[in-house]
């Protein structure tokens, strides 16, 4: 799904991207014609709110938090794995290592630093000492990279067409036998799959043009080789357009549910294709999303033995009122197991897997999967034995493992995952499939920032007009639970769609670590419109008319709750979060000004109208089942900037110079609030787009949230 998000998946086997643009750190103040101050951060100078010296440590130790990412294989005698990790505000910093698994020592390498950048991964072991991996080089053509830990010596075996064509690598099979090339023609792009040793290429498949194609899976051998395209107009639902979208454009005809399925590009277009190369005629099992159901083929693995295949698929969403289904905003995910005659050996349908877009699996073996998936607030592990109809979780704590950085060692006894919690920073772990034992820690990456992390996290649960709404609350380390009227922020993840899990986060976007470690509860509970609760609470704020209103109405049924048991007087509600979390405080605030005191929306989105024309028309669709063409009056409903005149909540707004959500809408947004003579400032980050990817910005913008709240929250 396409989200209003702000999000922090670190890149997996990329060089990160910068988004941030220099290090903008000073203020300058503007004075608009209207009298109203919007704050510029970046460049001039001026003041700033700042915390004590001691508190200025702890804000630096808590922002140097790194993401550990798995890269490699185990090795074979199982003690070593090339990680990286990657600063966390800023996505930056990219730093390539070798871990030992014995001893959890994470060790330098020159040569890993300087070679590795863009690895498709996972990265292979040849034997103890080397590894290998395919990128693409910095100038172009594709190369095989071979590097051996103990000389630092590294070879490089360069790919590419002496023919006049243009293609791209999409894999290589484990033991570098054979790649996978995308050739690309005037009508359809061709599939070959080409021998490393003698360069002889066979064409596998033709795909038209406009049809995007997953990396291939792989058997062990190579010998097996798994294939998944769709059509291309999803991967471009993530391109924003300065030109109005077209109407009857299909991913806007698919959101509305105006497409019949045998008219749905996504659905026709999509398939599953299984190739074994020992055989005279590879193709051994096509699998059309046309088929059956008529769900989509979300993704597919092969087993190591490569014997059996395992297939996600997505059931299309299916809104009351509406004709036809939507398939790329899909209700639930299942799973099947077939051989490669193209046999059902199992269905996996649990609700644990219902979040269609935040679980996925591998073989550990011809009999056993381990599933990765999203329940409630955590992010758990689960061990399927195929025709149990069982998923077994293994024991974890509260908390978030990596969506994908996860491996299973070679032995299938071993899950080594990355991990963490609000009061565990990020770590890689290790536990036994077999579930026989709790995770051990392998890494110290973060030690410094757990010591200086000081908080407490409690799940908590409210009676909403929808039924019950689980989170968890993250107060200062000693404070009494529940709480006597102490100040407490009510935060919303962006998306919407997206899970809100329990996961260490110290950035002004997501500020679980940040607020509580300097006095100040943070508040998360996910609502309508979430995964992790199953297809009826994902769905219901696209259900009617509810988008803009029932999560809304939810967190202020909360809200009550928490003045009425006493945990915080109305004086110290405050809310925040970012992109879909900026929507939702500042909606909140304009359609309830008496629920909270204090608000920091954060690059929101506040004008429907402008967003379906420049940005994504097809969520909006969705989300409404209207456009706003054909109800204007909805679009202005679900619009925060029009309510603006009602807001009497201390306001402050963070957004960057260069979001694609448009900062002039929150510059207005500022200004109405202002006339109406309500405390309200705007922060504007130069040279940043949607979030604040920058170290000394993020600093900056964490005291300048801190400050906030302890004024507009009283004791």
């Amino acid at each position: 799904m396409t989200n209003f998000s702000c999000s922090f998946p670190p890149p997996l086997g990329l060089r990160p991207l910068k988004f941030a643009l220099g290090c903008l750190t000073s203020l300058l103040i503007t004075s608009l014609p209207v009298g109203a101050e919007i704050i510029n951060v970046g460049y001039g100078a001026g003041e700033l709110p700042t915390l004590s010296e001691d508190e200025l440590t702890l804000l630096d130790t808590l922002q140097s938090v790194r993401l550990p990412i798995i890269l490699s294989e185990i090795s074979p005698d199982q003690s070593t794995m090339v990680i990286a990790t990657l600063d966390r505000l800023s996505q930056t910093d990219w730093q390539v290592k070798f871990l030992d698994l014995e001893t959890g020592e994470v060790i330098d390498s020159i040569a890993l630093d300087y070679e590795v950048y863009s690895p498709i991964l996972p990265i292979q072991w040849v034997d103890n000492q080397t590894i290998r991996f395919v990128q693409e080089g910095l100038f172009g053509p594709w190369e095989v990279v071979s590097l051996n830990r103990n000389t630092g010596i590294v070879s490089r075996t360069t790919v590419y067409p002496t023919e006049d064509e243009a293609g791209e690598i999409l894999g290589a099979a484990p033991d570098f036998s054979r790649f996978a090339l995308r050739v690309y023609e005037e009508e359809e792009d061709v599939i070959y799959l080409v021998s490393l040793r003698s360069l002889d290429r066979i064409e596998v498949a033709r795909l038209p043009s406009e049809l995007a194609i997953q990396p291939p899976v792989w058997s062990d051998s190579g010998q097996q080789v798994v294939f998944v395209t769709s059509s291309i107009e999803e991967r471009n639902l993530y391109e924003r357009t300065p030109y109005s979208p077209n109407l009857s454009d299909p991913v806007n005809q698919d959101a509305l549910g105006r497409t019949p399925p045998e008219d749905n590009l996504f659905l026709q277009q999509n398939t599953v294709k299984v190739y074994d190369l020992t055989r005279l005629e590879p193709l051994m099992v096509e699998i059309n999303a046309t088929d059956d159901k008529q769900h989509l083929l979300a993704g597919a693995s092969i087993s190591p033995e490569g014997d059996r295949v395992l297939v996600k698929y997505l059931e299309p969403g299916q809104l009351e009122g509406r004709e036809h289904p939507t398939y790329l905003y899909p209700q639930r995910s299942y799973y099947q197991v077939l051989d490669l005659e193209g046999n059902l050996i199992d269905t996996i349908d649990d609700v644990i897997l219902d979040g269609p877009l935040e679980n996925s699996a591998e073989f550990v073996d011809e009999d056993t999967l381990i599933f990765n998936a999203t329940v409630g607030t955590n992010r758990h592990f689960y061990v399927y034995e195929i025709g149990s109809g069982i998923l077994t979780p293994l024991p974890m704590p509260e908390g978030s493992a990596g969506l994908q950085s996860w491996h299973v060692s070679q032995d299938g006894e071993t899950l080594i995952y990355a991990f963490s919690s609000v009061t565990q920073p990020p770590e890689l772990f290790s536990v036994p499939t077999d579930g026989s034992e709790s995770p051990t820690q392998i890494t110290s990456i973060n030690a410094e920032v757990a010591t200086a992390n000081n908080v407490q996290s409690h799940p908590v649960s409210f009676e909403t007009s929808n039924g019950l709404r689980e989170g968890f609350l993250i107060q200062p380390a000693g404070a009494a639970f529940p709480p006597t009227e102490a100040p407490i922020v009510f935060w919303q993840q962006g998306g919407p769609g997206f899970s809100m899990v329990n996961e260490f986060a110290v950035e002004v976007e997501m500020p679980f670590n940040l607020l509580p470690n300097f006095g100040i509860s943070v508040l998360s509970v996910p609502l309508a419109g979430r995964e992790g609760f199953g297809t009826s609470v994902y769905q219901l704020q696209a259900e009617g008319n509810n988008f803009g209103q029932v999560d809304i109405i939810e967190g202020v049924e909360i809200a009550s709750q928490l003045v009425g048991e006493g945990w915080a007087r109305s004086d110290q509600l405050g809310v925040t979060g970012c992109s879909y979390g900026g929507y939702y405080a500042a909606q909140a605030i304009t359609r309830f000004p008496d629920v909270f005191a204090a608000a920091n929306p954060q690059c929101s989105l506040l004008d429907a109208f402008t967003e379906w024309q420049l940005g994504y028309s097809s969520l909006l669709s969705y989300l409404t089942g209207l456009t706003p063409m054909e109800n204007p009056e909805v679009y202005r409903y679900i619009s925060p900037l029009y309510g603006a005149g009602d807001v009497e909540a201390a306001t402050m707004i963070f957004h960057g110079s260069g979001d694609f959500l448009q900062v002039d809408m929150a510059r207005n947004f500022h200004d109405v609030i202002e006339e109406n003579e309500v405390p309200v400032t705007m922060y504007e980050f130069e040279g940043v787009g949607h979030s604040i990817f920058d170290l000394e910005l993020q600093r900056s913008a964490a005291q300048l949230q801190v400050d906030f709240f302890r004024d507009y929250l009283e004791e």
